[in-house]
């Protein structure tokens, strides 16, 4: 995998992420929320799971050129993952969890983040054509109902965190199955990410994995 790549991309998604937090502290400032405001946090969500997709392909992109330069011309997340999925099945990110009982170091032992707080696949597929059709309903027709500016508001705050769970302790996997790689998003504005490759090795216990 290339390691730049990923973190340039993951720091693309620290900056909409900042910038939509930023559109949360000014509706909050003023106690109003406006149409405007609403769909610039949703375009900006919306760009995010693009970003996330396009993730998922560089990090397969060593073991499958071809696919990954194919892909590269595609935009929608859902034909993105279903084709990597039909070469990696767990081309998506995993949440991690600290052990916060663990040994004290740069990365501590981790175990899967429990669903229910973060962005799922499926979710993120389901999301994204939400969050178009909120950009795109005024030219759609004009006569529509009008949206619930608040309740999709709250939703996209709801989105958000998910998003942040999803990406700010993750791990990578890839189709070389001696690799993996874990990733560290600061949750501090212009914060840093960190990516470190982890080698599997295989010994009378089991797997385990290191630092390389």
């Amino acid at each position: 995998m290339d390691i730049q790549l990923y973190e340039q991309v993951m720091h693309r998604i620290k900056g909409r992420i900042d910038y939509v937090n930023s559109i949360y502290s000014h509706a909050e400032s003023l106690s109003s929320v406006s149409i405007f405001m609403v769909e610039s946090i949703c375009l900006q969500l919306r760009t995010t799971i693009e970003d996330v997709a396009v993730a998922c392909i560089i990090a397969n992109s060593s073991e499958e050129p071809v696919l990954a330069q194919k892909l590269r011309k595609v935009y929608r997340p859902k034909q993105i993952l279903k084709e990597l999925n039909e070469i990696n099945p767990a081309c998506y990110p995993i949440p991690l969890v600290e052990n916060e009982n663990g040994s004290i170091g740069k990365y501590r032992d981790t175990y899967d983040r429990p669903k229910g707080d973060w962005l799922t696949q499926e979710e993120a597929i389901s999301e994204y054509g939400k969050l178009s059709n909120i950009i795109h309903q005024n030219l759609i027709n004009y006569t529509d109902l009008p949206t619930n500016i608040l309740e999709e508001y709250k939703h996209t705050q709801i989105l958000t965190t998910k998003i942040c769970n999803l990406l700010s302790h993750h791990q990578i996997t890839v189709l070389d199955e001696n690799k993996m790689y874990r990733v560290l998003m600061s949750t501090k504005e212009h914060g840093t990410v960190q990516v470190a490759e982890f080698q599997r090795i295989d010994d009378l216990l089991g797997s385990v994995d290191i630092l390389s």
